[in-house]
Parts: C-alpha cells; sequence; structure tokens
C-alpha cells in the first residue's frame, strides 16, 4: 500500500511499526516519527532503521537524500518527545572494504511505556536487538 508519512493510510493499533530507511528523505522527519508512533499499540514498539552521520555527500545530488545521517541524540529526542521509552541504539558496520567512508545503519528501537493489550503479541523479544 503506498500513502503519506505524514498521514499514514491506517489506522492505529500496531504491535510494531518500522520506519526503514526513510527517514534521510524526509524534509520533516520528526513528524514523520511523531506519526509512525501514533499507530503503536500501547506496550508497542517503533523500530527506526537509517544511516549514522556520514560524509557522503553524492548521495544527496544523485540519490536525493536530504540528510547525510542521524545522531542518536536526535532520534532518541524524537522518540522521548513522543512517549516512547528509547532503548540504547544498535549500529551495523559493514566489514571493511577499505573505503575511507562506511556506511553505517543504526537501529533505534523504543516501546510504548503503557501496559500490552490482550491483542499485543511480543513481535519482536524484549533484548533481541541487544
Amino acid at each position: 500500500r503506498q500513502g503519506d508519512v505524514y498521514s499514514p493510510p491506517v489506522e492505529p493499533g500496531f504491535d510494531l511499526v518500522v520506519v526503514h530507511q526513510v527517514l534521510h528523505f524526509l524534509h520533516d522527519p520528526a513528524r514523520a516519527v511523531h506519526e509512525a508512533r501514533r499507530l503503536v499499540n500501547p506496550g508497542g514498539r517503533l523500530l527506526i532503521v537509517d544511516f549514522a552521520p556520514h560524509a557522503l555527500e553524492f548521495l544527496r545530488t544523485d540519490h536525493a537524500h536530504r540528510r547525510l545521517g542521524f545522531r542518536d541524540d536526535t532520534i532518541v529526542g524524537w522518540l522521548e518527545q513522543s512517549g516512547l521509552r528509547p532503548d540504547e541504539p544498535r549500529r551495523i558496520e559493514p566489514t571493511d572494504t577499505g573505503d575511507d567512508e562506511r556506511l553505517v545503519v543504526t537501529l533505534w528501537l523504543a516501546h510504548d511505556p503503557a501496559p500490552a493489550t490482550d491483542s499485543t503479541t511480543d513481535a519482536i523479544p524484549e533484548g533481541a536487538l541487544r
């Protein structure tokens, strides 16, 4: 299904919402995080996957990236402002290819602190990304 990230075409009610490699394209990524959070059930989780800060300027011109990655405190701040409790970010580093600059992917997982409803399943077991 295709839709607007600032106004998702689905009703809230998800145990897990994943925002994967999207935020670096957006003019207002904080708003997209807020909208994604709105979809999360009580006790549910929001997982953001995107790049750590980097200096690969060609991604702006060749691939329309608006941002060259995100700092942990930026994403964690947006998650906390949205009422979620973030875990420690986790990095996925590529194997050394000898390049000067490598893209590092970061996973930010956050939980809704409200008690889970009966319908909430444990889509990602507690601590699975640690």
